[in-house]
C-alpha cells in the first residue's frame, strides 16, 4: 500500500498546480468572477453524493477496509449535500440560471458533468482495496479544490457581510475530511498484503481518478475565461456584485 499512498500524494501535489487554482488565488480578480463556475459543479456535487451512497458504500460488509470506506462515504455525503445550500447562501445561484440546460448539459461542461458516471463504472465491481485507492484519490482532489475555494469564499464573506457557513459545517483542513489518513486506517493498511496485480490495479485506478479531475478542472478554468460576471476589479476597488 505504500506505493499507492506515495502516488496519491504525488498526484495531489501536481493537481494543486493546475491553472484553475492559480486563478482562484488571484486576489486582483473579484471573488464572484473566480467562483463563476460554482453552479456548473451541481451535477458533480450531486453525483459524488450518489457515488458515496450507492457505489462505494457497502453497509453489510464485514471487510475492515470496506468498513472504514463506509465511514468516509457518510462524511463525504453530507459534505457535498451542503454544496447546494452554500450556493444559495452566497448568491452563486444568481450568477447563472439553473434552467439553462444548454450550459449544465452542454459540450462546455461535458467532462465535469460526466465525471461521476465514469467513477461509478470504475468502482462498481472494484475490490475494497481498489475502492480505497479511489476514495483516497477523491479525498486528495477534494482537499486541494476546497481549500482553494475556501480562501475565495472567505473573501466574499467579508464583502457581502453574511455569516460564513462552510458547506455542511465541516472544516476541509480538519480530521473530518481526512478519514482515510487516520490511525485506524493506517493500522489496517499496515496489515494489507497485495499481490503485484492488486497493487497495479489500485495504482491505475488512483491515476485515472486524478486524470479525470484534472480534465474537469481544465474545463472549469476554461469556463472562467469565456464567461464574465463583470466584476474583474483591482483588490483596492472591490465592491459587492
Amino acid at each position: 500500500m505504500e506505493k499507492i499512498v506515495a502516488l496519491i500524494e504525488q498526484k495531489k501535489q501536481e493537481f494543486a498546480k493546475l491553472p484553475l487554482f492559480e486563478f482562484l488565488a488571484n486576489k486582483h480578480i473579484h471573488p464572484n468572477q473566480r467562483l463563476i463556475f460554482a453552479p456548473v459543479l451541481a451535477p458533480l456535487a450531486v453525483g459524488l453524493s450518489d457515488l458515496n451512497k450507492y457505489v462505494l458504500r457497502e453497509s453489510s460488509s464485514t471487510n475492515k477496509v470496506q468498513e472504514l470506506i463506509n465511514k468516509y462515504t457518510y462524511k463525504e455525503h453530507y459534505y457535498w449535500h451542503g454544496y447546494l445550500e452554500h450556493l444559495e447562501t452566497f448568491g452563486f445561484n444568481q450568477l447563472m440560471s439553473y434552467g439553462d440546460f444548454r450550459l449544465l448539459w452542454g459540450e462546455e461542461t461535458q467532462k465535469t458533468r460526466s465525471l461521476c458516471s465514469v467513477l461509478e463504472r470504475y468502482a462498481f465491481q472494484a475490490s475494497p482495496v481498489q475502492k480505497l485507492a479511489l476514495a483516497a484519490a477523491l479525498e486528495g482532489t477534494a482537499t486541494v479544490f476546497c481549500e482553494a475555494a475556501l480562501e475565495v469564499i472567505m473573501e466574499l464573506q467579508a464583502i457581502i457581510k453574511k455569516e460564513y457557513v462552510y458547506l455542511a459545517g465541516g472544516d476541509v483542513g480538519g480530521e473530518n475530511h481526512h478519514i482515510l489518513n487516520t490511525p485506524d486506517m493506517l493500522q489496517v493498511l499496515a496489515k494489507i498484503e497485495l499481490t503485484d496485480g492488486e497493487r497495479q490495479a489500485a495504482l491505475e485506478l488512483a491515476q485515472n481518478v486524478f486524470e479525470l479531475f484534472t480534465e474537469a478542472m481544465h474545463e472549469l478554468f476554461g469556463h472562467t475565461t469565456t464567461n464574465s460576471c463583470n466584476t474583474v476589479l483591482q483588490t483596492s476597488s472591490i465592491s459587492v456584485f
